[in-house]
């Protein structure tokens, strides 16, 4: 199973990263100095903190999103000390609504007190923390984006939003949710949230273009993909792949105008595999390679691949890039076939049943 690059999510967080408000210590600063503003500024904060320590059970902060909170959420994915964006074809915006997309508030002030503090200060996110889990397509969910401020405790705040998502996913018949960990902050709560390691995605690199000897499949033909395959090539995940893994129509036709190369394989005119490649630094990204589970070991993928890297090779992009689970030892024997290595680099996937 291909995915797309972790490079492009290290390369999203680090651009939020330089976004930044204005800096901590400022606030420290002001408390000491103006001790009578202090609960203007802590105010939010602290409160959360307070609630989590009131009683041994665990309170109820976080609402599904709506589009008002949009703004405070982009706020929050600029200056949040914790963040992960699942990498896909999706911006955070696009969830806004989905019954697995929740937020924690913070506690509002008195008007005054906050015309205060934008003043002083400038805008401040309304949230601590925001997660979307959604699914595309169903039964199983993607943890697509999570952010945390520096006011609360990871493991309680994680704990609150991912109890509402998987209360509201569970009604709307999902069954389990995933997070691919690209960043490590979150590992170190998730076993404590009843996540459980489920597999492991690898990278693997080839460093040209060239094809190993491939026999011809009578008939197999290749062409860029329409419109209108979209649908036949989201039932050939449907039949390739568990619901984890599958694209959507949906998601295949945003990937259309996104995509560096996308083609479809032909066998007597019926479509029976397409790849799905995106532009990468160095070289183009496999994103996937999907072939009719019926006709495997008949050579298409061999040939859907060699017609692949003929496409790279014509556009001067000779360093491709896959991922792929670390227990598919089928399409591992496939690319170390065309001259791919295991890069080493490994990222976890966890996973909740609900």
């Amino acid at each position: 199973m291909m995915m797309p690059s972790p490079y492009l999510l290290v390369n999203v967080a680090n651009v939020l990263a330089n976004d930044c408000s204005f800096p901590f210590f400022a606030i420290f600063f002001l408390s000491q100095c103006c001790s009578k503003f202090s609960y203007v500024v802590y105010n939010s904060g602290m409160e959360f903190a307070n609630l989590w320590s009131k009683g041994t059970k665990q309170p109820k902060l976080s609402r599904i999103a709506t589009r008002s909170d949009t703004s405070g959420i982009m706020s929050l994915l600029r200056t949040a000390v914790n963040k992960h964006m699942h990498v896909d074809w999706y911006l955070p915006g696009d969830w806004i609504g989905a019954p697995g997309f929740v937020v924690l508030p913070k506690s509002n002030g008195t008007s005054a007190q906050q015309s205060f503090t934008e003043k002083l200060l400038g805008p401040r996110t309304s949230l601590h923390g925001c997660l979307a889990v959604t699914p595309d397509p169903e039964p199983a969910a993607w943890v697509r984006v999570a952010a945390l401020d520096e006011h609360v405790t990871p493991l309680l705040a994680l704990g609150d939003m991912i109890e509402l998502a998987s209360s509201n996913l569970k009604a709307s018949s999902i069954d389990s949710i995933a997070w691919l960990t690209i960043q490590e902050w979150p590992n170190q709560w998730l076993s404590k949230l009843r996540f459980h390691k489920a597999t492991q995605i690898e990278t693997y690199i080839k460093e040209s273009t060239t094809v190993p000897s491939v026999p011809d499949v009578p008939n197999l033909t290749f062409r860029h993909v329409f419109e209108t395959d979209l649908a036949q090539l989201a039932y050939l995940e449907e039949k390739a792949f568990e619901p984890l893994w599958r694209h959507s129509a949906r998601g295949l036709d945003l990937a259309r105008h996104q995509a560096f190369s996308f083609d479809v394989a032909l066998l007597d005119e019926k479509i029976v595999g397409f790849q799905l490649s995106t532009p990468s630094d160095y070289g183009a990204h496999l994103v996937r390679i999907t072939v009719d589970p019926d006709l495997h070991r008949s050579g298409i993928g061999s040939a859907l691949l060699a017609h692949t890297f003929r496409g790279y090779h014509q556009r001067g992009r000779h360093r491709i890039t896959l991922n792929t689970q670390i227990e598919n030892i089928a399409s591992q024997y496939l690319y170390k076939k065309f001259g791919f290595f295991a890069s080493g680099q490994r990222f976890p996937v966890w996973m909740k049943q609900l």
